[in-house]
């Protein structure tokens, strides 16, 4: 029996998802979907696939912001471009019927916004066992987006439904299947930091990409050290990274490609995401850094910064999500940093000497 997968990029609030009033509000994340950015080397999207790929799923279909054509092609990978949810979901759905018309049987369609370690092979198991046609798979915190459907049943009793599905649109569907396994909803920025806190310690089985050049130092190709910088682990330098001389990085950080570390700047439990570049002579701790935008874990501290001797974002023009101009984060300083689906609240500016500089 042929199994594909529907995956979908999730940008707005997880439907299923038990979300506070402020991150209900549908934007566009200004850089694209988290799930679409390196994490330890590696995107949410890509071990995604991996994983599906190593469950026997040769049929997957992506479908995603138009950066996705800069992914790396695979014949077996079908990467259909969107500009935001509301056209992916319709875009699913007739995917779904071509699917269908291929002779598939079994579709995965899955929402993706989380990082989720699932046993693929036990879900279709569950669903062929049940007998009924429309599974959703759920973990300790609620029901992912993550579905099981006969595509025979959707073209046909479920011609026209909407998707993602809804519980109480067809009595007695779906099914949910509680799984085993590692999930992170990255809901918000400290879901980013606990997923990578949790992978160097082993907690999950999310592993860096590069090689470990000392225990618990982890390098990707090009990476380049200053011989006066200080490494101590656990930490990851992504590809091109630059670590700048009299720079610290310390435990629990993480550089991702093409970012820079300025002369003298101490980076400790930080995300720093692709194509950001940290100016000298900072300090910086517990905190995700994208481009030009600064968000403070601790304090809940979000800022965009239009300094480029502090921070900037060096990602080419093509590599970054359309958005539009009402959506811009930096016409907005209440709503200055969108991390995935969360909102945070932005303080005043004035205490950015405390959260970024020595001294």
């Amino acid at each position: 029996m042929r199994v594909s997968a529907i995956v979908v990029i999730n940008d707005g609030p997880s439907p299923t998802g038990a979300l506070d009033g402020a991150s209900q509000q549908k934007r566009e994340p200004s850089r694209g979907s988290i799930t679409c950015s390196d994490i330890l080397g590696q995107s949410v999207l890509d071990r995604t696939l991996v994983r599906l790929r190593t469950a026997g799923i040769r049929t997957v279909s992506v479908i995603g912001p138009p950066n996705l054509s800069s992914l790396p092609s695979n014949r077996e990978t079908e990467f259909i471009p969107a500009g935001n949810s509301f056209a992916r979901w319709p875009a699913a759905q007739r995917k779904m019927r071509e699917h269908g018309g291929q002779g598939i049987e079994t579709v995965l369609m899955i929402g993706l916004g989380a990082y989720m370690e699932l046993d693929v092979a036990e879900a279709v198991k569950f669903h062929r066992a049940k007998g009924k046609p429309l599974t959703q798979l759920e973990d300790s915190n609620g029901a992912l987006d993550f579905w099981v459907v006969d595509s025979k049943w959707f073209n046909t009793a479920a011609n026209g439904c909407t998707l993602p599905f809804r519980y109480g649109e067809f009595p007695g569907l779906p099914v949910p299947c509680r799984m085993k396994g590692y999930v992170n909803w990255l809901a918000e920025a400290r879901d980013l930091r606990r997923l990578v806190l949790d992978a160097f310690l082993c907690r999950c089985e999310l592993k860096p990409k590069g090689r470990e050049v000392r225990p618990g130092v982890w390098a990707a190709e090009g990476a380049r050290i200053h011989k006066l910088s200080r490494l101590v682990a656990p930490v990851y330098l992504g590809s091109n990274t630059r670590v700048g001389p009299s720079a610290v990085i310390t435990r629990f950080s993480n550089l991702e490609r093409n970012s820079q570390v300025g002369a003298g700047t101490v980076v400790e439990s930080t995300s720093v995401l692709p194509h950001t570049v940290l100016g000298r002579g900072l300090d910086v701790s517990h905190a995700v850094v994208d481009g030009n935008k600064f968000l403070d874990v601790k304090r809940n501290v979000a800022l965009v910064i239009d300094d480029p001797k502090l921070i900037r974002d060096t990602a080419p023009r093509s590599w970054r999500a359309s958005i539009s101009r009402a959506n811009e984060l930096s016409n907005h300083a209440s709503e200055a940093f969108e991390f995935e689906y969360s909102q945070y609240l932005s303080r005043a500016a004035g205490r950015l000497s405390g959260v970024l500089f020595k001294g």
